[in-house]
């Protein structure tokens, strides 16, 4: 949706403060060169994920972020750009403890012998991306090793949950810079989680993710010194 698009680019350049009032609608057609039926999807589209209220008759607002749908790629993307990044990031940290430890916990405790190997395929795919310097491969696979890690919890709401999140995980890495020491370190970590979810250990998994999410958010705030951020 260009509208949507164009409507957030507004917000993004800071145009339009949170709170403010959005154009009327005939200037929209103008300024977008869209037709009503366009201008009138978009305002009905981000009405719904929550970034607009609309008063018949009076006008249209930006919400504030908190009644954003932050799983929305878009608006993920514009709330690190205006908002408190610290926060948000912090957000993102607390999520993916409350998920995927848990998730590693129950991993370890109802895995299959096709889902390890599956996990095993992923960290081979990933060790080979490092020493071909594909940082896309690597994070693609990464994320393919969690949502193998959900599945293997037998709950797919989790996996659901996981994909979700992704997409903000993705999106918050455009804020920093991945290194070499980074992605190898992060290996390390993916490693260790599979080995505890191999034994069967849930305790030393739940450890071990616990461990690479508070790497994530340290890694994640570093973003002028050469260092990045893993998935």
């Amino acid at each position: 949706m260009t509208v949507v698009s164009d409507i957030l680019d507004m917000v993004r350049s800071k145009e339009l403060p949170l709170g403010a009032a959005l154009p009327n609608e005939a200037d929209l057609c103008t300024r977008f060169q869209a037709s009503r039926t366009r201008i009138r999807e978009a305002v009905k589209y981000l009405q719904g994920k929550g970034f607009l209220r609309v008063e018949h008759g009076r006008g249209t607002w930006i919400e504030p972020l908190e009644h954003w749908d932050l799983l929305d790629a878009q608006l993920w993307i514009t709330a690190l750009k205006i908002g408190d990044r610290d926060a948000l990031i912090s957000n993102l940290v607390e999520i993916r403890q409350i998920l995927e430890i848990r998730t590693v916990e129950l991993a370890s405790k109802n895995r299959t012998p096709e889902q390890l190997r599956s996990m095993e395929k992923d960290l081979n795919i990933m060790e080979a991306a490092l020493r071909e310097h594909s940082p896309a491969t690597y994070n693609r696979t990464s994320r393919r090793f969690h949502d193998d890690l959900a599945i293997a919890t037998g709950n797919m709401l989790l996996l659901r949950l996981t994909r979700a999140l992704a997409q903000a995980l993705d999106l918050t890495k455009q804020f920093g810079n991945e290194s070499s020491d980074i992605l190898h370190h992060s290996f390390k970590e993916h490693q260790a989680i599979l080995a505890a979810v191999a034994s069967g250990n849930s305790q030393e998994a739940s450890e071990a993710m616990a461990r690479h999410l508070q790497d994530f958010e340290e890694s994640v705030r570093i973003q002028n010194d050469g260092t990045g951020i893993a998935l």
